[in-house]
């Protein structure tokens, strides 16, 4: 039996997620069934019960307050890997440390690259694909007027299903106002 796969993301609001989306779909649709998302924790087994997990991260989130990140610009992590990807300008530095927080002890798994907070837009490309892909987001990227800045205030466990589909499992609220709640 495969192992079961998850990971920890918080979604995209709005305008910019739409746009993240599109792009996504138009560049890359072979993944675009993932609405646009930030991964904190990269795909991963889980040593336990997801709900064993869950209520970790809840209590490790309780404890986190709510932040703003604003999107920088398009890049890309070639060569090392064929990614095209928004980069943060706000909010890095805070999502690193909740990366650094909760990619520990039970949560821990080796990690192919370090973290780097992004939101992909493409992935799996060949060189002459990353540079398209890059040219062509950018176009695009100077003329959005949405919103760059958005606030994180919620995290959302979710499961590997078919393809590149993933499930929602659970919500993770930030600050104390969950955990404090509970009876």
């Amino acid at each position: 039996m495969a192992k079961l796969i998850y990971a920890l993301i918080a979604y995209l609001p709005g305008r910019l997620g739409r746009f993240v989306d599109e792009q996504r779909e138009r560049l890359n649709p072979e993944y675009a069934s993932a609405l646009a998302h930030i991964t904190v924790l990269t795909p991963r087994p889980l040593p336990g019960p997801p709900e064993a997990m869950l209520e970790l991260l809840r209590k490790h989130c309780s404890q986190m307050e709510p932040f703003d990140v604003s999107i920088a610009c398009v890049a890309t992590f070639w060569p090392s890997n064929g990614v095209v990807y928004l980069s943060f300008s706000q909010g890095a530095d805070r999502l690193v440390a909740l990366h650094t927080l909760l990619n520990a002890g039970e949560l821990a798994t080796a990690e192919p690259y370090p973290f780097v907070p992004h939101l992909t837009i493409a992935q799996d490309l060949d060189e002459a694909g990353a540079h398209a892909a890059l040219a062509a987001v950018s176009r695009e990227w100077s003329e959005y007027e949405g919103e760059t800045t958005f606030r994180i205030e919620t995290l959302c466990l979710v499961q590997q299903a078919e393809g590149h589909r993933w499930v929602n499992l659970a919500p993770i609220p930030f600050s104390s106002f969950y955990y404090a709640s509970r009876p």
